[in-house]
């Protein structure tokens, strides 16, 4: 007696439920199957039904002095909340990096992007980038090769998910010293080519890690200064009335400004720095070199919608030093209540912070060092990293 066979749309909807690692091992299962998974419409489909936010990136530091190596891992925010002390450089999906060139600048939908910077001669430099699947064990070629004129600067990079023309776009951000003003370019995944932000003109100067650029709501976000063409600063001298958040949205490749939280009051002692926890644009920084401050907007582009979720003393997580590299929130939990917060100063110390009780736990590592965090939109799902 032969089994019935079921409909290529009914199959195609059961498979959409289910989890990445499962659907990775089906693809084993027939030819059929594996080019349904591996179809974009397929890949759409499960996007749009994963559940949300339920990824981070994290870059890590494996090992000590001569022997580290970086160490890029997708973790969920359960396992890290969970199981705060496990191990994760080991981890099948990790990515490793012995040239120190390389940077992974972001994820959108589980791919996650890396960049190749390389300066040449008479202050020229070089970038190009390519994409890495965790899920598939794929990487992408490189990118074509973008040169430009920009000595004694480093450049600013933006990743994220145009999901009107269901492309990537890799941004990059640079001081042009032949211009003598900032320029932007933007590479689509699968293009043989970098092409001009024409819809973005002018550019003001832009602060903050030239990695992991928060992609928030189709947008990549840079913490800025609001003076345009000007790429000389000191932050002793910055005014708190100059900081704004510099929004470029990828499906339109137009730029808008949104405004600090109002109860800040006093400008931070360091340079305040943007992140992404729960799907939501955050903000955190050193006040007045007694509290870690984070605070969340909720309802993105709305200022009155910024929310302060930490503010904790330094004397309460009882190190006998404040730190002289701004901590990092690796993860936050759903309802809020718990965050994940590193410290490269202190080494392999991670704290969890639990907001409701104001109780400080801290998590030691044998053999990593946690050193930027940078969430995914969604959890891992299936995009094939173009080839060229």
């Amino acid at each position: 007696m032969s089994l019935p066979i079921l409909p290529p749309e009914l199959i195609e909807e059961i498979l959409s439920w289910l989890s990445v690692k499962l659907l990775v091992r089906l693809t084993c299962v027939c030819k059929l199957w594996k080019s349904l998974i591996f179809d974009p419409t397929f890949a759409k489909l499960h996007l749009e039904r994963s559940p949300k936010r339920t990824h981070t990136l994290l870059t890590l530091i494996d090992g000590v002095e001569e022997s580290e190596t970086w160490v890029v891992a997708p973790l969920s925010v359960r396992r890290l909340l969970e199981y705060p002390s496990s191990t994760v450089v080991n981890e099948d999906k990790c990515y490793r990096f012995t040239n120190d060139s390389y940077d992974a600048i972001g994820s959108a939908n589980g791919l996650v992007c890396v960049i190749g910077v390389k300066s040449i001669q008479a202050g020229n430099r070089e970038i190009h980038s390519w994409f890495w699947n965790p899920s598939l064990r794929l990487k992408s070629e490189y990118s074509p090769t973008l040169s430009f004129m920009c000595p004694n600067r480093s450049v600013h990079h933006g990743f994220g998910y145009d999901d009107s023309r269901d492309t990537y776009k890799v941004v990059a951000v640079f001081w042009d010293h032949t211009l003598q003003k900032w320029e932007g370019r933007v590479h689509c995944m699968g293009d043989s080519y970098w092409r001009k932000t024409l819809a973005c003109p002018d550019f003001p100067t832009l602060l903050g890690p030239l990695v992991c650029v928060p992609f928030v709501n189709g947008s990549v976000n840079w913490l800025a200064l609001n003076n345009l063409n000007y790429h000389e600063y000191e932050w002793k001298n910055v005014t708190i009335e100059k900081l704004m958040i510099f929004s470029l949205d990828l499906r339109t490749e137009t730029c808008k400004y949104m405004l600090l939280p109002d109860c800040i009051g006093k400008k931070p002692e360091d340079e305040p720095t943007l992140s992404v926890l729960r799907g939501c644009l955050c903000l955190y920084y050193n006040h007045m070199n007694t509290h870690f401050v984070l605070w969340e907007m909720r309802e993105f582009g709305v200022q009155e919608s910024w929310t302060r979720l930490v503010n904790l003393r330094y004397a309460q997580i009882q190190w006998d030093f404040v730190p002289d590299v701004m901590m990092l929130p690796v993860c936050l939990s759903e309802n809020g209540d718990v965050v994940r917060l590193a410290c490269p100063q202190a080494w392999y110390d991670v704290v969890m912070y639990n907001r409701r009780d104001g109780r400080v736990e801290h998590i030691e590592f044998s053999n990593s060092q946690i050193f930027y965090a940078c969430e995914h939109m969604k959890s891992l799902v299936l995009p094939r990293p173009h080839p060229h």
